[in-house]
């Protein structure tokens, strides 16, 4: 379509000019000093666009040689940009083939041009690194002063010092780029793995669970995480009860009917003190199913030391439970130990009785119901029963742990 429009300005414009040439029957005089020259209008129109042409090449010819040399400065400076990429290509390519040393040498060169420069130190520092050479990385990472690499740099920075166990250095550094609101996947998978190492398990907890539900982790992955921190801070002991609340009511519906998971907090809520909410929680899971590894911990509500849970609403839960599934033996174990705490030996020995009359009954309970019967026994001054219960128990222990 553009030639053909083309094709027609040019044919109109000659059809233009040959009218005009033939048609033009004017003329020119010309006078300099005593000289006269006369020129047909046509002859002297072509000599004006003649002239105008040569005068037009003349300029163009000296402006080019004019800006001859800061062409040929341009040129070199192109030829030494299209060298620095082609060096920081291959920089970048060694550095992930684990070429550390030749990742090094071609980033040096991609360091004396501006565009690269600070690129070129972030992948010589990361191959300084890889190659143990600390002090070198270092000298790279404070040539980094772009204000548009900062983030880069910190985040460079707290991936290195992560890799050589300094976990707090890390932590100050990720604290510089959240200050500046950077809350980016990378920067809080780099502050939970700070935590972990740090045993900062309520945090890495908080970060691990956070990271879980924005799809961030795969949901295998963010589950073992969630799982490894809540297990290290209840076994730790040191379980804040508020921080403990806060994390329960955060996390989704899913996991509460996951028995692991309650379980844990039912234990991080014992080990704070705040044993109703232990007993909440278990009985809101026991409700829907009875769980043996629930029941093993349902007694502790009763006889941990920090508990303030009525022994009476326990006997009562598991009477309750019991009506709908008599012959668990679970718990009629649970009920046992609750009893027994409470000193009512009548119904304490009536229901170990039927753990150990139960089939359905593992040897760890048949265990525990002839050390809680041995106990019932010492307390009623009953050495018969007592040894005799004593005996079962040895021979089961050294059964269940095989012990020569």
């Amino acid at each position: 379509m553009r030639f053909i429009i083309w094709l027609a300005i040019l044919a109109i414009s000659a059809f233009i000019a040959a009218w005009l040439f033939a048609n033009n029957h004017g003329h020119v005089t010309l006078y300099w000093n005593q000289y006269r020259i006369d020129l047909a209008m046509n002859l002297f129109m072509a000599l004006s666009l003649f002239g105008f042409f040569i005068i037009f090449q003349f300029y163009k010819v000296l402006s080019l040689l004019i800006e001859l040399p800061l062409s040929a400065k341009n040129y070199r400076s192109k030829q030494i940009e299209m060298k620095a990429l082609h060096e920081l290509k291959n920089a970048t390519e060694h550095l992930f083939a684990g070429r550390y040393a030749k990742s090094l040498k071609s980033a040096q060169m991609t360091m004396s041009f501006k565009d690269t420069s600070q690129v070129g130190y972030m992948v010589a520092a990361q191959a300084s690194h890889q190659l143990k050479q600390y002090e070198e990385r270092d000298d790279y990472l404070a040539k980094i002063m772009h204000p548009d690499s900062q983030s880069a740099k910190l985040i460079l920075t707290a991936q290195m010092l992560l890799d050589e166990r300094k976990a707090s250095e890390a932590l100050t550094t990720l604290n510089q780029l959240q200050k500046s609101g950077a809350r980016q996947f990378l920067v809080q998978a780099l502050a939970m793995r700070a935590h972990q190492i740090l045993q900062q398990w309520s945090h890495m907890l908080r970060i691990a669970n956070s990271l879980t539900k924005r799809n961030y982790l795969p949901p295998a992955l963010g589950k073992a995480r969630v799982f490894e921190a809540l297990t290290q801070w209840v076994n730790s002991g040191k379980v804040n009860r508020e921080e403990l609340q806060k994390q329960w009511t955060e996390f989704g519906e899913e996991l509460y009917k996951d028995p692991s998971w309650v379980k844990l907090f039912a234990q991080g809520f014992l080990i704070s003190g705040d044993s109703p909410m232990a007993k909440k929680i278990l009985d809101h899971a026991l409700d829907k199913a009875a769980e043996e590894n629930l029941l093993r911990l349902y007694p502790q509500c009763a006889s941990h030391p920090l508990s303030t849970t009525s022994n009476v609403s326990l006997i009562q839960k598991l009477e309750e439970w019991l009506k709908k599934e008599p012959a668990h033996s679970s718990l009629h174990l649970a009920l046992g130990e609750v009893c027994q705490h409470e000193h009512l030996w009548g119904k304490a020995l009536f229901s170990l009785q039927q753990v150990l009359d139960s089939t359905r009954s593992s040897k760890k309970m048949l265990l525990t119901a002839h050390l809680g019967m041995m106990r019932i026994y010492e307390a009623l001054e009953d050495t018969e029963r007592n040894a005799l219960h004593q005996k079962e128990a040895l021979r089961l222990f050294f059964k269940l742990y095989k012990i020569d």
